[in-house]
């Protein structure tokens, strides 16, 4: 990277870029400003990441394509100027209509089949982002090659720091789209019928502390989808482990790191 920058100075950056087109300026600022907003005004754009656009793409808004055209822009005039990775414009690559998606078919067909250990439970919006990630990171591509290229044009490859790197890069990337083919190939999307009233990835849970009587919610969510500000917890969180397939009236114990914590399903929906 260049420089640190924080979002806010970044689309001050950019909305200087734009003086001469006060239209344009008119239009794009405002869709930038949201985003701006939703990852945080101060936050250091070196550490924004291409999962987080996509996940802000795909489920925090709700606007179309030709409407996140402005964000586009700014994400690839930060990468001009190396505030933030010029592969985060990846993001954008259209996705399949998810009704008409091989790995929601696929997803379906997983459900009635016995993938044992192997088998990757996600939400219908946890199966979108899969599928964004996995089309943002091999849109990543042509960025690495294009870094390998130029590091590749200093024939001296035994001190050739810029290739070594650009060969880790590539090396993480393409693990990385093996790890999401993975989940994709593996995802089953568990029908609310077939959960019988326990819970499962896409349940909100009610319950209650047994020895504070405080309450608390969240819904269960494979552990891409994550969100703990939006009450999301994984399944393979400890809360997630000890109430996956319980139903209301059962009591379960949490291994907490602050040591064993017995709750109460109060509810369970979905």
């Amino acid at each position: 990277m260049a420089e640190r920058i924080t979002a806010t100075e970044a689309l001050e950056h950019f909305q200087t870029s734009l003086d001469g087109e006060p239209a344009k300026a008119a239009e794009d600022v405002p869709a930038v400003e949201r985003f701006v907003a939703w990852i945080g005004a101060d936050r250091d754009l070196e550490g924004l990441t291409l999962d987080e656009v996509v996940r802000y793409v795909t489920t925090e808004t709700d606007e179309t394509p030709k409407a996140l055209e402005p964000l586009r822009a700014f994400l690839a005039y930060t990468g001009r100027l190396s505030f933030t990775d010029a592969g985060l414009v990846s993001a954008f690559v259209p996705a399949v209509p998810l009704y008409d998606s091989p790995s929601l078919r696929r997803a379906r067909l997983n459900a009635g089949a016995d993938l044992g250990d192997t088998a990757y439970s996600v939400t219908l919006d946890g199966l979108l982002l899969l599928e964004r990630q996995l089309e943002a990171e091999k849109g990543k591509r042509p960025y690495i090659a294009d870094k390998l290229r130029e590091a590749m044009a200093d024939k001296d490859f035994r001190e050739n720091a810029p290739l070594d790197a650009a060969r880790d890069e590539q090396g993480h990337l393409e693990a990385r789209i093996r790890d999401l083919e993975s989940r994709l190939r593996h995802a089953v999307i568990i029908d609310e019928n077939a959960k019988h009233g326990r819970a499962n990835v896409g349940s909100l849970v009610r319950l209650l502390n047994t020895a504070t009587k405080k309450e608390q919610s969240f819904t269960l969510v494979s552990p891409n989808e994550v969100d703990p500000s939006k009450g999301k917890i994984s399944i393979a969180s400890p809360m997630g482990v000890a109430v996956i397939n319980h139903a209301t009236g059962d009591e379960v114990t949490v291994n907490a790191p602050s040591g064993p914590i017995r709750f109460k399903l109060l509810d369970v929906q979905g």
